[in-house]
């Protein structure tokens, strides 16, 4: 099969051209980015973010009213470049002669690689969530249609999946995957052994428990 579609095209973005004004705000967003990821919000001031940016202050307060409204804005990013990923990520054209493990295999390397490329993408965004908890159900709903719709993907391939109950194992298998990604990727858990693992163990020790609940190895041998 030829490269996977997750790997060689898929990075969070968002539609469209961007002008002069967006181009400043988003060099901005992505200084922020990157020090609510290294320091906090907390401890990460507006001079931070202008010094980071390369711009004034009075450039960061043009854009900005505050650094509340930065964190917001960085929410507003981070959800409408996953809504858009998650679109293109899930279209059944982009999986075209895939099996089921190719397209595990593929969310699990677009996941890895981009949080090594931008590791502060969802952890400096959910600041927002922190001074909002409200904004937290959007993002949930957002995580739930990517959800549904690899699980439809992976249904499309019902005949590869030896489990009595296709639409549970399905689920329980990109719930685990879900799990472990998400204690791969948070600095808190450098003690976990998920952490410790490089990336191709890593990658092999998930796609393995995945197949396990999907009891691929029956259909696939």
């Amino acid at each position: 099969m030829a490269a996977s579609p997750w790997k060689s095209e898929l990075h969070w973005r968002l539609d469209g051209q961007q002008d002069r004004s967006s181009k400043t705000q988003n060099k901005l967003l992505d200084a922020a980015e990157s020090l609510f990821f290294l320091d906090g919000y907390d401890a990460t001031s507006v001079a931070d973010i202008a010094r980071k940016s390369g711009f004034s202050v009075g450039s960061v307060y043009h854009h900005f009213k505050d650094k509340k409204a930065i964190a917001f804005a960085l929410f507003d990013r981070m959800t409408s470049e996953y809504a858009v990923t998650a679109k293109e990520a899930c279209a059944p054209e982009r999986w075209n002669g895939a099996t089921i493990t190719d397209i595990l295999k593929g969310y699990i390397h677009f996941s890895i690689v981009n949080n090594r490329e931008r590791p502060g993408f969802k952890i400096a965004a959910l600041e927002a969530v922190r001074l909002d908890p409200s904004l937290g159900t959007h993002f949930q709903k957002l995580q739930i249609q990517l959800h549904r719709g690899l699980q439809i993907l992976l249904l499309d391939r019902r005949s590869e999946i030896g489990h009595p109950d296709p639409e549970f194992a399905s689920a329980y298998a990109l719930d685990l995957l879900t799990a472990l990604l998400r204690v791969r990727f948070d600095p808190a858990a450098n003690d976990a052994q998920l952490t410790k693992l490089n990336e191709k163990q890593f990658r092999l020790h998930a796609i393995s428990l995945c197949m396990s609940i999907l009891q691929l190895e029956r259909k696939l041998t």
